[in-house]
């Protein structure tokens, strides 16, 4: 939501006074910074607790590939929308990270959910010591 919101005071800054679009931009910078570190504590969360331990750098490397991937296509998509369109492109991006954010929960549920299931299957009993 943070990102909904920065981008929607980066569309609202064009056509304003300089002053009114520099504390804006500036509020927007914020905010996105804030969205940011949100989005990177909980990726590195979800991409450690949910690999298993003898694949981590594995879960590691495919999520290495989507934030790859986003950096490949992210600015060809912000030009596209955001150049091309303006203000309307801007909201578009803003309902892209939006959506994503509202779908990443019930994605991290599903896959708790299969990931306990796994290990209920796979996990060796456990030795109880004795003494």
């Amino acid at each position: 939501m943070a990102f909904l919101v920065a981008c929607s005071l980066i569309s609202l800054s064009a056509g304003i006074p300089a002053w009114a679009a520099a504390i804006l931009l500036l509020a927007s910078v914020v905010i996105h910074t804030v969205g940011e570190l949100w989005h990177s504590a909980a990726g590195f969360e979800v991409s450690f607790a949910l690999a298993p331990r003898h694949a981590t750098g594995q879960y590691l490397g495919a999520f290495g590939l989507g934030a790859g991937l986003a950096e490949a296509l992210g600015p060809g998509l912000l030009i596209l929308l955001c150049i091309t369109w303006g203000r309307p492109g801007w909201y578009v991006v803003g309902a892209m990270f939006t959506l994503t954010d509202l779908a990443a929960p019930p994605a991290v549920r599903w896959a708790q959910h299969h990931q306990h299931g796994r290990q209920t299957r796979s996990a060796p009993a456990e030795k109880v010591p004795t003494t």
